[in-house]
């Protein structure tokens, strides 16, 4: 189980901006969000708002509060988002999913595991999201979300150019009592003509199940668009028993053992 984290003073995040062409890419980085309230009663801190805005009993065990990355269209204004909040305000604050889907293997590890037996009452205690970022518009402009078959270009993706900027954050953590993981991470680079981000979240609840989502934005620099693909893979452990340990804990590896259950690409546009 991780070691409970103290919490640091109060310093700036951590800010690095990029443009490239018609786009302005912004991230955000600093420590995870305290434990406790230390507003005071005055102006609200972020452990108090999200406190208040979501539903869950408990949060992950590493929440890093103000680790954003926002993908601005610099003319229109026009963003999209993608912050902690909005990504647990998606996890299911009255169903337990994993006990809905795997029933069998959720009642054997229940048995095993005081942290899901204490539970004060039926949530995700996964912290599975369907999060794929928050679409802002503006007063004069909006995003339009629409079905594609359009694909990145590869070729550029696979040239060697010079990296003009990259990075990678969590933005949750949670060892699950001891029971697997769930991570929800963010990977960026800046091309000389494109902009690529991943976010991911990895779930592995031991003797259960693997799921992965991932979602990736494409965004060339002319383009007043981009591109947007969610895709969704699992397997259960007893799909993936014949895998070596060393592989079935690989959590970057394990894609290519995991059933594609859904896969959602999108082109966002710019309309007035």
């Amino acid at each position: 189980m991780a070691a409970k984290v103290k919490d640091l003073p109060i310093r700036p995040a951590v800010e690095n901006q990029t443009n490239l062409g018609k786009w302005t890419l912004t991230t955000t980085q600093s420590h995870i969000l305290r434990s406790q309230c230390k507003c005071n009663g005055n102006v609200q801190c972020n452990h108090c708002l999200y406190s208040r805005i979501l539903k869950i009993p408990d949060l992950p065990e590493m929440t890093f509060d103000r680790n954003t990355l926002t993908l601005v269209h610099t003319s229109s204004g026009c963003k999209i988002h993608f912050n902690t909040l909005d990504a647990l305000k998606l996890v299911d604050d009255k169903h337990d999913l994993i006990k809905v889907s795997y029933s069998e293997e959720w009642l054997a590890k229940r048995q095993d595991s005081s942290h899901i037996k204490n539970t004060p009452k039926p949530f995700d205690w996964t912290f599975s999201t369907a999060y794929s970022g928050t679409l802002i518009d503006t007063a004069s402009h909006k995003l339009s979300v629409a079905a594609t078959t359009d694909e990145p270009d590869k070729e550029k993706l696979m040239r060697r150019d010079k990296i003009l900027y990259h990075t990678e954050f969590v933005m949750f953590e949670d060892e699950l009592a001891d029971n697997g993981s769930s991570k929800l991470v963010v990977k960026c680079r800046v091309m000389p003509t494109f902009v690529l981000i991943l976010m991911r979240h990895y779930l592995r609840v031991d003797k259960v199940m693997i799921r992965v989502q991932e979602t990736r934005i494409y965004c060339e620099d002319s383009w007043d668009y981009f591109l947007r693909d969610v895709t969704l893979r699992e397997a259960s452990f007893n799909e993936l028993k014949h895998l070596q340990t060393s592989v079935l804990y690989d959590e970057w590896g394990i894609n290519d053992h995991l059933r594609v259950l859904k896969r959602d690409l999108d082109k966002v546009c710019i309309e007035d």
